[in-house]
Protein backbone atom coordinates (compact mmCIF):
# COMPACT_ATOMS: atom_id res chain seq x y z
CA UNK A 1 0.00 0.00 0.00
CA UNK A 2 1.56 3.41 -0.95
CA UNK A 3 1.93 5.96 1.81
CA UNK A 4 -0.48 8.73 1.71
CA UNK A 5 0.20 12.37 0.38
CA UNK A 6 0.64 15.20 2.85
CA UNK A 7 -2.49 17.10 2.43
CA UNK A 8 -1.10 20.38 3.46
CA UNK A 9 1.41 21.31 1.22
CA UNK A 10 4.18 23.99 1.82
CA UNK A 11 1.79 26.82 3.87
CA UNK A 12 1.72 24.89 7.21
CA UNK A 13 4.52 25.98 9.38
CA UNK A 14 6.90 23.17 10.94
CA UNK A 15 6.36 21.61 13.99
CA UNK A 16 9.53 22.61 16.09
CA UNK A 17 10.17 22.29 19.81
CA UNK A 18 10.23 25.64 21.04
CA UNK A 19 12.34 26.55 24.14
CA UNK A 20 10.56 28.91 26.68
CA UNK A 21 13.23 30.56 28.49
CA UNK A 22 13.24 33.51 31.32
CA UNK A 23 13.71 35.89 28.72
CA UNK A 24 10.63 34.78 26.58
CA UNK A 25 8.37 34.28 29.89
CA UNK A 26 9.41 37.88 30.90
CA UNK A 27 8.24 39.36 27.60
CA UNK A 28 5.49 37.30 27.21
CA UNK A 29 1.69 38.31 28.02
CA UNK A 30 2.24 37.70 31.13
CA UNK A 31 5.82 39.62 31.67
CA UNK A 32 5.21 42.55 33.68
CA UNK A 33 3.67 40.04 36.48
CA UNK A 34 6.14 38.04 35.74
CA UNK A 35 9.05 40.83 36.26
CA UNK A 36 7.13 41.85 39.28
CA UNK A 37 7.44 38.32 41.29
CA UNK A 38 10.83 38.38 39.83
CA UNK A 39 11.51 41.57 42.45
CA UNK A 40 9.59 40.52 45.22
CA UNK A 41 11.36 37.81 45.44
CA UNK A 42 14.67 39.22 45.20
CA UNK A 43 13.55 41.93 47.48
CA UNK A 44 12.76 39.01 50.07
CA UNK A 45 15.89 37.75 49.64
CA UNK A 46 18.00 40.78 50.70
CA UNK A 47 15.53 41.85 53.51
CA UNK A 48 15.85 38.08 55.17
CA UNK A 49 19.82 38.90 54.45
CA UNK A 50 19.61 41.96 56.30
CA UNK A 51 17.44 40.96 58.87
CA UNK A 52 20.00 37.79 59.39
CA UNK A 53 22.86 40.08 59.76
CA UNK A 54 21.27 42.66 62.41
CA UNK A 55 20.73 39.57 64.09
CA UNK A 56 23.93 38.04 64.37
CA UNK A 57 25.45 41.40 64.87
CA UNK A 58 25.12 41.23 68.29
CA UNK A 59 26.47 43.91 70.96
CA UNK A 60 29.03 41.82 72.23
CA UNK A 61 30.21 38.93 69.97
CA UNK A 62 32.61 35.58 70.73
CA UNK A 63 35.20 37.50 68.01
CA UNK A 64 35.27 40.31 70.51
CA UNK A 65 35.13 38.51 73.50
CA UNK A 66 38.21 36.23 72.15
CA UNK A 67 40.13 39.60 71.46
CA UNK A 68 39.77 41.47 74.73
CA UNK A 69 41.03 38.25 76.16
CA UNK A 70 44.12 38.45 73.74
CA UNK A 71 44.78 42.36 73.62
CA UNK A 72 42.91 45.13 75.14
CA UNK A 73 41.43 48.28 73.16
CA UNK A 74 43.00 49.00 69.80
CA UNK A 75 42.33 46.11 68.17
CA UNK A 76 38.63 46.08 69.15
CA UNK A 77 39.11 49.61 68.14
CA UNK A 78 40.18 48.62 64.67
CA UNK A 79 37.50 45.92 65.13
CA UNK A 80 34.77 48.41 65.22
CA UNK A 81 35.51 51.10 62.54
CA UNK A 82 35.84 47.87 60.08
CA UNK A 83 32.40 47.21 60.81
CA UNK A 84 31.02 50.54 60.52
CA UNK A 85 33.64 50.76 56.72
CA UNK A 86 31.46 51.78 54.08
CA UNK A 87 31.93 53.89 50.61
CA UNK A 88 30.68 57.32 50.98
CA UNK A 89 27.08 57.60 50.45
CA UNK A 90 26.52 54.07 50.78
CA UNK A 91 22.66 53.78 52.55
CA UNK A 92 21.65 51.18 54.46
CA UNK A 93 18.83 48.89 55.24
CA UNK A 94 17.85 49.60 59.08
CA UNK A 95 16.30 47.24 61.03
CA UNK A 96 12.77 48.18 60.50
CA UNK A 97 13.13 47.66 57.02
CA UNK A 98 13.46 51.09 55.26
CA UNK A 99 17.07 52.62 54.35
CA UNK A 100 19.33 54.89 56.38
CA UNK A 101 21.97 57.47 55.44
CA UNK A 102 25.02 57.03 56.77
CA UNK A 103 26.04 59.78 60.06
CA UNK A 104 28.27 62.29 58.62
CA UNK A 105 31.38 60.98 61.37
CA UNK A 106 30.70 57.02 59.66
CA UNK A 107 31.37 58.30 56.66
CA UNK A 108 34.31 60.92 57.38
CA UNK A 109 35.93 57.47 58.87
CA UNK A 110 35.24 55.66 55.74
CA UNK A 111 37.01 58.54 53.58
CA UNK A 112 39.68 58.55 55.98
CA UNK A 113 40.60 54.97 56.05
CA UNK A 114 41.57 54.48 52.16
CA UNK A 115 45.45 54.49 51.66
CA UNK A 116 44.88 53.20 47.93
CA UNK A 117 45.44 55.42 44.94
CA UNK A 118 42.61 55.20 42.74
CA UNK A 119 43.80 54.79 39.99
CA UNK A 120 46.60 52.12 40.42
CA UNK A 121 45.13 51.02 44.01
CA UNK A 122 48.70 51.12 44.99
CA UNK A 123 48.98 51.54 48.83
CA UNK A 124 51.30 54.39 49.16
CA UNK A 125 52.54 56.83 51.82
CA UNK A 126 52.53 60.16 49.83
CA UNK A 127 49.48 61.18 48.15
CA UNK A 128 47.86 64.47 46.23
CA UNK A 129 44.34 64.97 45.79
CA UNK A 130 42.65 65.07 42.45
CA UNK A 131 41.02 68.79 42.48
CA UNK A 132 38.41 67.70 40.34
CA UNK A 133 37.19 64.25 42.14
CA UNK A 134 39.07 64.93 45.43
CA UNK A 135 40.14 61.30 44.86
CA UNK A 136 43.51 59.92 46.57
CA UNK A 137 46.26 59.32 43.95
CA UNK A 138 49.76 58.64 43.81
CA UNK A 139 52.71 61.03 42.65
CA UNK A 140 52.99 58.14 39.26
CA UNK A 141 49.34 58.53 38.57
CA UNK A 142 48.82 62.72 39.05
CA UNK A 143 48.63 64.57 35.74
CA UNK A 144 49.17 68.42 35.93
CA UNK A 145 47.07 70.52 33.89
CA UNK A 146 48.89 72.72 30.97
CA UNK A 147 46.36 74.97 31.33
CA UNK A 148 45.49 75.85 34.39
CA UNK A 149 48.58 73.82 36.82
CA UNK A 150 46.00 71.52 38.37
CA UNK A 151 46.43 68.48 39.64
CA UNK A 152 43.94 66.03 38.07
CA UNK A 153 43.47 61.86 37.76
CA UNK A 154 43.63 59.82 35.07
CA UNK A 155 39.56 60.40 34.92
CA UNK A 156 39.35 63.57 35.12
CA UNK A 157 41.54 64.43 32.90
CA UNK A 158 42.40 63.78 28.83
CA UNK A 159 46.09 63.77 27.32
CA UNK A 160 45.36 65.59 23.55
CA UNK A 161 47.72 64.86 20.74
CA UNK A 162 48.48 67.12 18.23
CA UNK A 163 51.45 67.73 15.61
CA UNK A 164 53.35 69.58 18.20
CA UNK A 165 52.92 67.17 20.52
CA UNK A 166 51.02 65.94 23.78
CA UNK A 167 49.72 68.18 26.45
CA UNK A 168 47.51 67.47 29.40
CA UNK A 169 43.53 68.86 30.22
CA UNK A 170 41.49 68.72 33.17
CA UNK A 171 38.45 68.48 32.15
CA UNK A 172 37.43 72.09 33.60
CA UNK A 173 40.32 73.36 30.44
CA UNK A 174 38.59 70.71 28.33
CA UNK A 175 35.42 72.10 27.99
CA UNK A 176 36.76 76.03 27.46
CA UNK A 177 39.91 74.79 25.09
CA UNK A 178 40.55 76.51 21.91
Amino acid sequence: MPKRSYPFGDVAPPQLKTRVRLRELSQGVMGERYRQEIFEKTKQLLFRGAQAYMENASPRSTVEEHLTVQSPEPVLDRLHSCSRHRPNGQMLIGPDGKLQQPSANETAVAVRASNACSSCVRTVGVKDTCTRCDRYICQNCSRLCSCCNSIACSLCSITESDYVGERILCNDCLVFKD
